[in-house]
């Protein structure tokens, strides 16, 4: 083992920091070596001849390990792009990708022209800022089965399959068996090569790349004997599985969990010191930042199947790699729980006083429940683990298509204004009041109408995907994912297609703030002052509030808005969130499950919001709209306490894709350690409350301008965007200008 001493993490960052080592030519060669592929195998099964496309790949593509490197493995992203003979794919293009044309449904099986017609209206949607989403990835695979199985008998289980399975089922099985060959000569090739540079080296490096290159050899095939090989194993499936398919969000699940055993194996054994044992950590840290822009996230602590609270040496070694490395990935996110020690708790402190804008915190307790809520086991719900941003998900076992669809609340409303007219672009859509404006004499009435629409735009939001889901299915295979899942073999279908143990669809909101807003300020100025009408409101709004800066004015200050502990405006959030759940549970997937809701937005509340027309709040046409469940920017006046007994009077168990609350703290918040004490205390006090998620940036107004008129100088400031942390300098203005803008807790306080 290398010695503890020998720091070689801050040379290798650099070396990997922004994306500095990766190869222009592996990003095209995986186009290249796909086409040729496809071309090779016309006429046989889509996931056959995406596990040879991918075998291919992994043969022919550029291998990358440093001579000072700790771990084998090099992430970096790819063009994704696949030949359009593959069933019902096509190559994609950002535009596509929006508006879903990349799926040429005329040729998906079981489409009739009754969905096609709907679909229309489905690109219509995207078109104006109603609806996205992206299909695929947003998965944890079975990393604690590769671990306990080994590559080896994984392959052998689905050569077994092959032998005994008919049809689509022995399809999968072959697809499954070239994949875990692949990913064993892959691992091959890095033994190999870490042999050929310990030939060249000498001292430690030397040492390291023998150790690299045994134990590549041994879990090309074989369970991991030891912590170093079972990172190593991790690390190398993880690569292969973001080379397999174009997502992001491919997280880890509870790492600390699943590498827990190996290390203490160790540990007890005198085979393995702490210090070297945290060497390693930060070295996997790095292989995923190497994934710039990635969402990969890491779950740390949580409790166990008897209730007990798992927090170990891992667990701090984690949020200690974070602190130090100062990437924007992997994102990383704690479970908490009454009994999480104190000593957890300063850890978590010390990171988030950091500014990275991680660790995201998750309450067990609702977070639990609500996957139960969605059709979950409770003995895996207890072990979920978080994808990408903040959605809660099965390690292993779930595919839920967990950004699939997200619904504009704030575009609805701007429909049911406007007559089903998008008043940024004049596109017209079917979905519009039942009722003429002039009609809805009282706000109940108007309420009861907007609900109609919003119920409209969910059945279109939710039928859309689900023909999408089913195309997916058809079309976009991952055979080396699918064997690391439970019951993909056993099923004989991919995890795309319905092979996973839970197979759900989700939708996500946006605006959700910003809608409640404008109902409240549509109540207090036309119905109860009636100081203007529906009509003269819906203008005003159409012509982006010109020459009318007085209306503005009046809405912007006419309610109290959500976020402020307001009885009126959080009845309303909570009514709509479940009217949305209850409207979801009509629907079914293709692949056996339910539908699940997420209240978050990634970064679609800055560029839906660029889509959406001026508001009743006196928000102007195409300004971000309010981060995830957060309150819109600088409208929680009455402090971070006030924000959390808003937010908590929905039930969150409802949130089976989870939610974001952001709070945006001024850095001199942390200067006092009474302050941290307040800063526990106020989470504690949200989790029991009912809260499921919580995250913060403690960054000033100042710094942000500062980074955002020289980006140069700040290129590793990282911010919490929604969700996830990104690099300040890599968001766009709409985007930086939304977390400026976002209410600043803290500065020259002595409180919350």
């Amino acid at each position: 083992m290398i010695s503890a001493t020998d720091d070689r993490i801050e040379s290798l960052k650099r070396r990997v920091a922004h994306y500095a080592s990766a190869s222009e030519q592996m990003t095209a060669q995986r186009k290249d070596v796909f086409a040729r592929v496809f071309a090779e195998t016309q006429g046989q099964p889509p996931v056959v001849r995406m596990a040879k496309g991918l075998a291919a790949f992994l043969r022919e593509k550029e291998l990358v390990l440093f001579a000072d490197d700790v771990l084998a493995g090099f992430q970096q992203c790819y063009d994704f792009s696949i030949p359009a003979e593959l069933d019902c794919w096509r190559e994609p293009s950002p535009e596509s990708i929006r508006g879903r044309d990349y799926l040429p449904l005329e040729k998906a099986k079981g489409v009739s022209d009754d969905d096609l017609a709907l679909m229309d209206e489905g690109r219509r949607a995207y078109d104006i800022g109603l609806i996205s989403g992206y299909l695929g990835g947003h998965v944890i695979a079975g990393y604690d089965r590769v671990l306990a199985q080994g590559l080896g008998d994984l392959a052998d289980a689905a050569r077994r399959r092959v032998r005994e399975a008919e049809t689509e089922a022995r399809d999968f099985a072959a697809a499954s068996l070239i994949a875990c060959a692949a990913a064993r000569d892959y691992i091959l090739r890095y033994a190999a090569r870490a042999g050929e540079l310990a030939r060249e080296a000498d001292g430690d490096n030397a040492r390291q790349l023998e150790l690299i290159a045994d134990s590549c050899e041994w879990i090309s095939v074989n369970p991991p004997r030891t912590f170093f090989e079972a990172v190593q194993l991790v690390a190398l499936t993880h690569e292969i599985i973001t080379a397999e398919q174009p997502s992001g969000s491919l997280s880890l699940g509870r790492a600390d969990q699943y590498l827990m055993p190996f290390y203490q194996r160790d540990i007890q054994a005198g085979e393995l010191t702490a210090a070297e044992a945290e060497l390693i950590v930060q070295a996997l840290w790095l292989k995923f930042g190497a994934l710039k822009g990635g969402f990969q996230n890491v779950t740390l602590g949580g409790i166990g199947a008897a209730g007990e609270y798992l927090a170990n040496d891992l667990t701090y070694m984690g949020l200690r790699a974070s602190a130090k490395l100062k990437m924007d990935q992997p994102l990383v996110s704690v479970r908490c729980h009454p009994s999480m020690p104190d000593e957890l708790w300063e850890a978590v402190l010390d990171l988030i006083g950091e500014g990275l804008g991680f660790p995201a915190l998750f309450n067990d307790g609702v977070a639990i429940d609500a996957k139960c809520a969605a059709g979950v086991s409770r003995p895996d719900a207890v072990e979920y683990g978080i994808v990408g941003c903040v959605e809660l998900s099965a390690p292993g076992k779930e595919w839920s298509q967990t950004e699939a669809v997200r619904l504009n609340w704030a575009k609805v409303l701007e429909l049911m204004l406007s007559g089903g007219v998008c008043t940024l672009s004049g596109k017209e859509m079917s979905i519009r009041p039942g009722r003429p404006l002039a009609e809805l004499t009282t706000f109940d009435e108007f309420y009861d109408c907007f609900k109609q629409v919003f119920a409209d735009a969910i059945d279109l939001a939710a039928k859309t995907t689900a023909i999408w889901d089913a195309a997916f299915g058809a079309g976009r295979p991952c055979p080396f994912l699918s064997s690391t899942m439970d019951g993909c073999l056993a099923a004989g279908r991919d995890v795309v297609a319905g092979g996973a143990t839970y197979n759900m669809l989700t939708m996500n909101g946006c605006g959700m703030a910003d809608t409640v807003d404008s109902l409240m300020a549509i109540k207090r100025l036309v119905y109860e002052s009636e100081s203007i009408t529906l009509a003269e409101l819906a203008g005003a709004l159409r012509d982006n509030f010109e020459g009318a800066d007085r209306l503005r004015a009046a809405l912007a200050g006419a309610t109290e808005r959500f976020g402020n502990d307001c009885d009126e405006t959080d009845a309303l959030m909570a009514d709509l969130a479940d009217f949305v759940h209850e409207r979801l549970r009509r629907f079914g997937t293709c692949r056996g499950g339910g539908w699940q809701m997420g209240l978050y937005t990634v970064g679609a509340h800055a560029f839906l919001g660029g889509m959406t027309g001026a508001l009743p709040t006196g928000r102007p046409a195409g300004i971000a709209l309010a981060n995830g469940l957060s309150p819109c920017q600088g409208a929680d006046t009455t402090g971070p306490t006030a924000v959390v007994k808003s937010l908590t009077k929905l039930d969150h168990r409802r949130l089976g894709n989870g939610m974001v609350l952001d709070i945006k703290f001024h850095p001199s918040f942390f200067a006092e350690p009474q302050r941290r004490d307040a800063l526990r205390t106020l989470i504690e006090t949200y989790f029991h409350l009912g809260g499921l998620e919580v995250q913060f940036n403690v960054i000033s107004r100042e710094t942000l301008l500062a980074a955002q008129a020289n980006p140069e100088e700040y290129r590793d400031l990282l911010v919490r965007v929604s969700g996830f942390s990104a690099y300040f300098a890599d968001l766009d203005k709409l985007c930086q200008d939304e977390i400026i803008a976002r209410t600043e807790h803290g500065k020259n306080s002595k409180g919350m």
